[in-house]
């Protein structure tokens, strides 16, 4: 009979663990799929720097040998990319942080989701102990 209450007793904390992971699986998901998001962000603005850094040096180059008007015109446009630049490297220096801010909410997540699924584990062979010390006793 006390073998039985504990064994009801034990089903629902075994739910409740089910639920959990549940829970830490979608948040882990969650996660994922926004590191994927920012990852996307980071490439698209590490692309967008490349391009504005060669076309500088590019500038770069063609300021020598200009005329003064040119030149002046040239060196304005290269001032405006090289402040394009730094916000642009600004913003991938903040993805590149909340990226790792991410990672180590998902590893936290991740460890919690092992705690639980060792509980879950724990929590089904106390019941298949007492479903089997049951029907020993019962004989």
């Amino acid at each position: 009979m006390y073998t039985s209450t504990v064994c009801h007793a034990l089903q629902p904390q075994a739910e409740l663990y089910l639920d959990l992971l549940c829970l830490y699986s979608h948040e882990k998901r969650k996660r994922q799929t926004e590191i994927e998001d920012k990852r996307s962000q980071l490439d698209e603005l590490v692309l967008q720097l490349q391009h504005l850094k060669s076309k500088a040096m590019r500038d770069r180059w063609l300021l020598q040998g200009m005329g003064v008007e040119e030149e002046e015109a040239r060196r304005k446009q290269l001032e405006q990319d090289e402040e394009q630049g730094k916000k642009l490297e600004d913003m991938i220096q903040r993805l590149e942080s909340e990226i790792g801010a991410l990672e180590n909410e998902e590893s936290k997540i991740s460890a919690k989701e092992q705690v639980l699924r060792e509980r879950l584990k724990e929590t089904e062979r106390s019941i298949e102990d007492l479903d089997t010390n049951c029907c020993f006793l019962s004989k």
